[in-house]
């Protein structure tokens, strides 16, 4: 038995020669900590990351339980100190190892910190109890190993902040080994009581972390590992057996074999269980350091947070929904903006999708296993729908027997057909967000907008308002209208009500008084009234449409919605159409050039489009394109009166399109009669387009009216100088050009007529011949816009949360 001396040791008694030896491989580089007459009521021992509920007074028993009352063999007060003072000194022995720990531990956080690119922001600066637990183990049990390899003792000590008086009124009841919740709850008690009492884990701390340049991702990444293993991985083969449990087996640690008394039986479940399990813990982790630095060095973003979204508190769902999208279906600029903008939505935060008909089988798309059924005109129809994730943005399809074989030609049938197919369209789509699970999650009705685009649509807003808002359904769901055409209205008789099924009193919203056709059904009139918000395509066309003449009947809607009337410049995918990446420009002897080789690139796919369509490969012609569809809108019989000035004039004439049977037949001649000067592509090429985008000069577009237009500015992106009829979106893109001070980026003329397209081809011919320098500043100026879809994104957001916020 101990002597009486040997027992007041407050804690960490010297190790006796004739105590039963103790396996402990598991705590490797540490000391067992022997009591062997000690009670203690109040105070705590806290070994970073360890703490120790003690009692409130030394007390000396002659055996290990705890008495619960004073001894009658108290030892003397002058011993009494001696062992306090002797204890405290082994203390500061300890701190001071602790110190330089941490130094070493700062001088490793910078290394990992000049690794990495940059340094993740926590929200609130705060480390989680988790966290400085994790933290405070590590440097605990690295300190008592460091302490056993300086001076060969197995002798601890007590922290002198330990002689506080505990919070605890009574002593935790014995508990056994195990891997419930009863180590994991005590050894959070534990890392508490080191956070208030220990110096090290002091508030310094957490500005010691940022100071020394650990990132804050590795501290959270090691943080989420759990500080102890369950037991099972204590008792197992490789790992040593439980001290308690099996005292008499020898110890295979490194730091030789110790004996010891079994601990009291209420620190039996606590103490030496955190104890083993953080010295495990923190061995794991200091072994597995190197690899954490390595994986850091190779993977700098891997635990690197995401940067806040563009849109910041603004991010919303967004529906775009459009009767065509490219590139799976496209006739004209509107496949394009519903190809575009939702990418750009997305970039910005926003979670977006495309509802779109299915006209074929695409082979991204699949099949989500959703089956709906709609009325229309009195007849169930069945829908599937089909999903596809593609840069960020959702594209769901809607197929159904109506929509398919329809990719060559989508707007084909009457009057009526399209009709019952937008009917449909528009009752899937406005369900969409509550059926198909994007990711696994529908987009559901809250903080969602959906964005209808053109007549095809419109009956979405009116569907929306009607069957839900009006019912106290979706009531925090918006919808915007855009117009892109606003001749194309829908229009039809009063009876075509009969194949919308709405309630009767939506009549009023339908009816509109033309003076030519009289009083009749007009669709684009009603989305016009039920949508939140109405958008067009550009600045110029929002005030066009104001107008009589360019309202076509429906100028007084929309000055009596005013208030909720805005112009959007569209955009361009800089991606699909950027010279310096398009994959069109990969064979046939074209190049990709940018503006830095211009002088090189344009020339050499001038030249291979000539070739390929069979010109005489001339550098010093000018070669004029046109691409756009066939109709009065584009003006193509303007050009087609200019040709035999143009082919006067010595230059190459290219052109793109389908449309009008007249006028393609018009190009067919004009192929026909100038064979070595002119080329009449009727049809419509993505490919060809490109390159005539790339190869040609000079772009023309003398349309009579026009929305936004799009190949103005793909062809100012590629170098390719526009000369156009200054109406909507082609008067807010190009401007003038001033010989006088070199602005400007192409020719515009003010009225629709053969003669002004001309003149102003007349001017863009002198430039290109006889002032070189001026075309090289036109060529510059134009691919060094800004003419992305983000400009227009950040635009359309707005308009979204206006619209959020409107009741």
């Amino acid at each position: 038995m101990a002597s009486v001396t040997e027992s007041c040791f407050p804690l960490l008694c010297q190790i006796k020669s004739h105590h039963r030896r103790v396996n402990s491989s598991t705590l490797r580089n540490s000391s067992l900590v022997r009591v062997s007459s000690l009670d203690f009521a109040s105070g705590s021992l806290s070994f970073r990351g360890l703490s120790f509920v003690l009692g409130h007074r030394w007390k000396c028993v002659k055996r290990v339980e705890a008495t619960g009352s004073d001894s009658s063999e108290a030892v003397n007060d002058d011993e009494q100190e001696d062992a306090l003072q002797a204890t405290i000194e082994k203390s500061k022995k300890v701190l001071e190892m602790q110190r330089n720990l941490l130094q070493q531990i700062a001088e490793r956080r910078k290394l990992v910190s000049s690794i990495e690119e940059s340094t993740p922001n926590l929200d609130d600066g705060k480390v989680s109890a988790k966290e400085e637990y994790d933290e405070s183990s590590v440097n605990a049990n690295t300190d008592v190993t460091r302490k056993e390899k300086s001076d060969g003792e197995g002798n601890g000590s007590i922290s002198p902040s330990s002689y506080g008086k505990s919070s605890l009124n009574k002593e935790p009841e014995a508990k056994s080994l195990s891997p419930g919740t009863g180590s994991l709850k005590k050894s959070n008690q534990s890392s508490a009581s080191v956070k208030s009492s220990s110096p090290v884990t002091s508030p310094q701390k957490q500005s010691d972390v940022v100071a020394n340049g650990k990132p804050w991702s590795s501290v959270i990444a090691s943080s989420q590992d759990p500080p102890y293993k369950p037991s099972s991985t204590v008792t197992t083969s490789e790992k040593a057996s439980d001290p308690i449990t099996s005292p008499e087996k020898p110890s295979n640690s490194r730091a030789g074999a110790f004996w010891s008394d079994p601990l009291p039986s209420y620190l039996t479940s606590t103490s030496e269980t955190s104890s083993v399990k953080t010295e495990e813990s923190m061995e794991t982790k200091v072994e597995k350091a190197p690899e954490e630095v390595s994986s850091e060095t190779n993977e700098p973003g891997k635990d690197e947070e995401m940067p806040p979204p563009l849109a910041g508190a603004n991010v919303m769902n967004v529906i775009l929904v459009a009767a065509e999208c490219a590139p799976f279906s496209k006739t004209g600029g509107l496949g394009d903006v519903a190809g575009a903008l939702p990418k750009a939505l997305a970039r910005r935060g926003h979670r977006v999708m495309v509802v779109v008909p299915r006209y074929a089988e695409y082979a991204e798309a699949k099949d989500v296993g959703v089956r709906k059924r709609y009325k229309v005109a009195g007849q169930d129809m069945e829908v599937m729908y089909f999903h596809a994730y593609i840069d960020g943005v959702d594209f769901v399809f809607i197929d159904s027997p109506v929509f398919r074989h329809l990719s060559n030609n989508i707007y084909a049938g009457n009057r009526l057909d399209i009709l019952r197919r937008m009917v449909l369209f528009c009752k899937a789509a406005v369900e969409v967000p509550w059926y198909v699970p994007c990711g696994g999650v529908c987009y559901g009705d809250g903080n969602l907008a959906f964005i209808a685009n053109d007549w095809h649509t419109a009956l979405l807003p009116v569907y929306l308002k009607a069957y839900y808002r009006d019912h106290g359904l979706m009531k925090y769901t918006r919808s915007v209208l855009v117009i892109h055409n606003i001749a194309h209205q829908g229009r039809g008789p009063v009876d075509d009500f009969s194949y919308v099924d709405l309630p009767g009193h939506y009549l009023d919203s339908f009816k509109l008084y033309d003076p030519v056709g009289g009083e009749h059904f007009n669709i684009f009139a009603a989305g016009l009234k039920a949508a939140d918000r109405v958008l067009t395509v550009s600045h110029g066309y929002s005030w066009e449409v104001k107008t009589l003449e360019g309202g076509w009947g429906l100028h007084n809607i929309i000055n009596e919605n005013d208030w909720k009337f805005r112009g959007i410049v569209n955009g361009i995918d800089t991606k699909e159409w950027n010279p310096k990446f398009d994959i069109h420009l990969h064979s046939d002897d074209y190049t990709n050039y940018s503006l830095e080789n211009l002088h090189i690139g344009k020339p050499q796919c001038k030249a291979a489009l000539q070739k390929e369509l069979g010109l005489p490969v001339r550098p010093d012609v000018p070669l004029i394109g046109f691409i756009g569809r066939l109709d009065h809108q584009k003006g193509v019989d303007l050009i087609a009166e200019a040709v035999p000035w143009m082919m006067s004039q010595d230059v190459q004439l290219v052109m793109l399109g389908t449309g009008r049977p007249d006028l393609e037949e018009v190009l067919r001649q004009m192929e026909h009669q100038y064979r070595d000067k002119a080329r009449g592509w009727v049809g419509f090429s993505v490919k060809t387009a490109h390159r005539i985008t790339a190869g040609a000069d000079i772009l023309l577009m003398p349309s009579r009216f026009e929305p936004c237009g799009l190949n103005q500015l793909y062809a100012m992106n590629y170098g390719t100088i526009p000369v156009v009829h200054a109406v909507g979106g082609l008067r807010d893109t190009v401007q003038q050009f001033d010989p006088y001070s070199e602005t400007g980026l192409g020719w515009t003329f003010d009225s629709a007529e053969a003669g002004k397209l001309i003149h102003a081809l007349g001017n863009c011919l002198l430039t290109y011949r006889e002032y070189k320098e001026s075309w090289e500043g036109l060529q510059r100026r134009g691919m060094t816009q800004d003419l992305s879809w983000d400009n227009a994104a950040e635009k359309y957001e707005e308009v979204l949360v206006a619209a959020k916020y409107h009741w």
